[in-house]
């Protein structure tokens, strides 16, 4: 459990002045180790750690650091106009950035969550990206571990909104590479016509998301460009800030 704090030069010079921890520093220890008790009440392992500096850079950091195989972030919305809630800097920065699956509870997702949680649903959201390819067996996965049914929803990309023929081309591609990657029980995942009737609107996905019909959502995320990362417009942004479940996201490390 890792908590960073950005202190303050006044902070950062009173811990160099009287070689000790600040206030801010034991206060946040203190809240960590707080939450840090009611984890090893159901008989977790758990270590805390307080750093200062970038979060976004210490959080990278600590999951190379531990080789980490997940990464579980709590995520705050910002607003951008009445009604645009999106994600903050640091998390756009981890999300583009983690190399491991990184599972988001945003502030619309019910709180208390027990252990035993069991979703009724696992919904999967594919582009027909790269991206959507490498999320796929994790959607799967899931499914089988809470025996949970798995809802494909594809949404087609713009340029081919227009295009049948390069429609028909890019399910056709993303049936054959999602072929290469699950197991050969699930047949139906690699047919043309599975994934094209499952077509769906991002207003209903994002609907889908937020209405809490879902226990969980599995996401392909896309690279994108340095000046692409700031621009907080895109659905999967939206979606990360307004899901009433947990959010995994899978980066395409292929790339």
């Amino acid at each position: 459990m890792l908590n960073v704090l950005e202190l303050s030069q006044a902070g950062m010079e009173a811990e160099l002045e009287t070689r000790s921890p600040c206030m801010t520093r034991l206060d946040a220890q203190k809240r960590l180790d707080a939450l840090a008790a009611g984890v090893r009440a159901n008989e977790v392992r758990t270590e805390t750690h307080v750093q200062n500096g970038v979060p976004w850079e210490c959080i990278l950091a600590s999951v190379a650091s531990y080789h980490a195989d997940m990464l579980v972030l709590g995520v705050h919305g910002i607003h951008r106009g009445l009604s645009h809630l999106l994600i903050g800097s640091n998390t756009e920065r981890i999300l583009m950035a983690a190399d491991c699956p990184t599972l988001t509870v945003g502030a619309h997702a019910l709180a208390g969550v027990e252990l035993g949680f069991h979703p009724k649903e696992i919904l999967y959201y594919s582009d027909l990206s790269p991206a959507a390819v490498a999320a796929a067996p994790y959607a799967l996965w899931l499914g089988k571990v809470f025996h949970a049914p798995v809802e494909v929803c594809q949404f087609t990309p713009k340029k081919a909104g227009k295009n049948p023929e390069l429609l028909k081309r890019m399910v056709e591609r993303y049936c054959k590479s999602v072929g290469q990657l699950i197991p050969e029980d699930q047949p139906n995942w690699c047919e043309s016509a599975f994934h094209l009737q499952r077509s769906v609107t991002v207003d209903q996905l994002i609907h889908r998301a937020t209405a809490n019909l879902a226990g969980m959502i599995v996401l392909g995320l896309k690279p994108r460009s340095t000046v692409g990362r700031h621009v907080h417009t895109s659905f999967a942004y939206r979606l990360l800030a307004n899901a009433s479940c947990p959010v995994l996201t899978i980066r395409d490390l292929s790339s």
